[in-house]
């Protein structure tokens, strides 16, 4: 077989481009058990090598999400959002996937929410996969006191998704400089109190609080709530909101 390893990080960023998708990053499977945030964090049956046994690395792609729309959360307008860039996410990384199975590699994708929506996470509050941590040991960004992968282009306001493979890429590593201000805007703005004013993984979103109040606004067809994401000033994003009688126009619906 051919071997395909170099110049396949830049080969699949390029294939990744095609489909929409700006934001690429690769990190080796090892890190789950070498860096000592994720290893603490995860455990086992949730690392990539338990769900591909073999595995090398994981590919994580992101798409930002605008703050303009994320700003009137909750609402129908984010949303739709929410379910158009996890379908985006979802049908770029099965595509993914089967492009890396035509180069001779063994590839899974992860869908991007791991679980049976709200009323799953009441019963049990958490994913399978956490492509926040994959994303954070592909050098994509740091954690922040709302527990959200803050990215230095976009903050909080970027969603996830990961491919698994035994393909082997160049490697990112965990940024360094530590993005989050800790201005306490995202513990001050959540509804349910549930976001700790510390650092994470010291300070652990309350998930009781958070999985409730999105039971709620899924019972009126708006979750999830999205305010400390909405709050959060680190990124480059525009900042450019809606009027106040636009917002609560979007709201009322």
């Amino acid at each position: 077989m051919e071997d395909h390893t170099l110049g396949l990080s830049d080969v699949f960023r390029l294939y990744c481009n095609d489909g929409g998708i700006r934001h690429v990053g690769y990190a080796p499977v090892s890190a789950w058990y070498d860096d000592p945030l994720v290893s603490s964090r995860i455990p086992e049956g949730s690392r990539p090598d338990d769900i591909l046994p073999g595995a090398k690395s994981v590919m994580v792609i992101g798409v930002p999400i605008p703050l303009t729309i994320v700003e009137t959360a909750p609402s129908i307008y984010y949303r739709s959002l929410y379910d158009v860039s996890n379908n985006h996410l979802d049908m770029n990384a099965y595509r993914i996937s089967l492009e890396l199975m035509d180069y001779g590699y063994e590839a899974l994708f992860v869908p991007r929410d791991g679980y049976r929506g709200a009323e799953g996470l009441r019963n049990k509050p958490e994913s399978f996969f956490s492509h926040r941590h994959a994303a954070y040991l592909a050098g994509m960004g740091t954690f922040g006191w709302n527990n959200m992968l803050l990215t230095p282009e976009y903050g909080p306001r970027m969603r996830f998704t990961s491919i698994i493979t035994t393909a082997e890429f160049e490697y990112g590593e965990p940024i360094k400089e530590d993005l989050c201000i800790r201005c306490g805007r995202c513990t001050r703005a959540c509804p349910a109190s549930a976001v700790a004013g510390t650092d994470y993984p010291t300070g652990i979103t309350r998930k009781d609080g958070c999985v409730e109040l999105s039971v709620n606004l899924a019972k009126r067809g708006i979750s999830p709530c999205g305010r400390c994401i909405a709050v959060c000033p680190v990124g480059r994003d525009p900042k450019t909101v809606s009027t106040d009688v636009a917002i609560g126009r979007i709201r009322s619906i």
